[in-house]
């Protein structure tokens, strides 16, 4: 089989060569598709000769579909027919779209004119357009698997199979790209909103550091053995031992409106943002938001895990400051278990939206995993 042409390079030889050799170009080498624009536009005889060529084109593919088709299957003709990437193209588009409508915002919140949280839930938004975009990723990898198997014994299709696998790679290449891009914006957005999430956490922590200095000395005051004077007018004692305790219920109160939320799917959400910018990171400045990512990462990773104990003592504790050894331990044991499991689900992800090209990105999710363990124990020392 001839290498078959692009549109563009048939509609160069169409205006190079006579109608006569025009008419004569093998049909194998054409392109599937003769644009009707080119036809339609073209004087007699060579619009004669176009409309002949393209039915003819269109006869003789139908033929190859049907003979690959009754010698591999049904699934071998689905993957030929994906090979010819219109979904993965509009899917593609769909994705730059939407990110072209979303970008006069992230110019405004790069001058500081959108809050962090606003513009994180703008990149909400988009979220549907990538999880589309990465479903057409695993099915052309489930149609690179089908042809592989298919070139095992490629009976005479063995060039047609092989343009269609490189066609598929092209595509799944040209997804790859337009994923990278939107991630590498995830992952600005997210490394700003984790800086955040951060700071509000350690504000928050220092003010409940003083309020619980405070509760501990109206605590103790409480505590005292009373006076001569309290036991000789003892209303009076009452009444004092009353507005102790209203001011410690107070007190507690105030410590309660001073606690954080961070739920699971939240830290989950920015280490997803973190883990995709890695395996699909193409530029420098995605390395520099991926690091202080990582560095948050830790800080808000204890911090949660810290959380979960605290929710249940109703206690309050700074990640990072006179953390007590025993309990650093069991703080870094749980990160350990929710990025392990987290891992664990990413493989299996990774191996459906990427089939045999997943290979390369599962060693460096391998490598990701095993760096944020070690920096995070590290951390947490």
């Amino acid at each position: 089989m001839s290498q078959r042409l692009s549109v563009d390079e048939f509609v160069a030889k169409v205006r190079s060569l006579s109608v006569v050799e025009i008419g004569k170009l093998p049909l194998e080498t054409l392109p599937e598709t003769i644009p009707s624009d080119l036809i339609r536009n073209s004087p007699q005889p060579l619009r004669g000769v176009l409309e002949k060529l393209a039915f003819d084109v269109n006869v003789h593919e139908l033929r190859e579909q049907q003979g690959i088709e009754k010698t591999f299957g049904n699934t071998a003709a689905q993957a030929m027919d994906k090979a010819r990437g219109y979904e993965a193209d509009i899917a593609i588009a769909r994705l730059r779209q939407k990110m072209a409508d979303i970008a006069p915002s992230i110019e405004k919140w790069r001058a500081g004119k959108v809050t962090h949280y606003a513009m994180a839930q703008t990149m909400q938004t988009v979220r549907e357009l990538v999880h589309d975009l990465h479903a057409e990723r695993a099915r052309l990898a489930r149609a690179e698997l089908v042809l592989h198997d298919c070139l095992a014994n490629p009976d005479r299709f063995s060039a047609r199979l092989q343009d269609a696998m490189e066609r598929i790679r092209h595509f799944a290449g040209k997804i790859d790209l337009t994923l990278g891009e939107y991630h590498a914006l995830q992952l600005e957005v997210t490394a700003a909103e984790m800086t955040d999430k951060r700071r509000q956490i350690q504000e928050s922590d220092q003010k409940k550091k003083g309020l619980l200095e405070d509760l501990t000395a109206l605590e103790e005051q409480l505590k005292r053995p009373t006076s001569l004077f309290s036991r000789l007018v003892p209303w009076t004692a009452r009444k004092h031992e009353e507005g102790l305790k209203h001011n410690i219920s107070d007190m507690h109160q105030r410590i309660l409106s001073e606690e954080w939320v961070m739920a699971e799917t939240q830290l989950t959400r920015w280490l997803d943002s973190m883990v995709d910018a890695s395996l699909y990171m193409s530029a420098g400045t995605t390395q520099q938001h991926l690091r202080s990512a990582r560095l948050n990462l830790f800080y808000l990773l204890n911090a949660f895990c810290e959380q979960q104990e605290a929710a249940a003592k109703q206690i309050a504790r700074n990640p990072f400051i006179q953390v007590d050894p025993k309990k650093a331990i069991e703080y870094m044991l749980m990160s350990e278990r929710f990025i392990l499991d987290y891992f664990a689900k990413k493989r299996a992800e990774i191996i459906e939206w990427l089939g045999n090209a997943a290979d390369t990105r599962l060693r460096s999710l391998e490598n990701l995993e095993i760096d944020l363990i070690t920096e995070m124990k590290r951390n947490i020392r």
